[in-house]
């Protein structure tokens, strides 16, 4: 009963075809980062018209940049 409540891991990374953990998640930008456990490959997604999760990149590097392009 005392064990801790794991990470939901949803989809495949786009490169080697492991798990994705989630990094954050902005309720309000309809955003999120998501980074592989097996190659560490970060991918940014943004949610579409339909409710879907829509891949927009797949990077080695998380830089502030990034994050200031996604949430634009």
């Amino acid at each position: 009963m005392s064990e801790g409540i794991g990470k939901k891991h949803t989809g495949k990374c786009f490169d080697c075809g492991g798990s994705l953990e989630l990094i954050e998640l902005d309720i309000q930008k309809n955003t999120r980062i998501m980074r592989c456990q097996s190659c560490g490959l970060f991918h940014f997604q943004k949610k579409d018209f339909f409710g879907n999760w829509k891949l927009l990149k797949a990077t080695k590097n998380l830089s502030t940049d990034d994050k200031a392009r996604l949430v634009k």
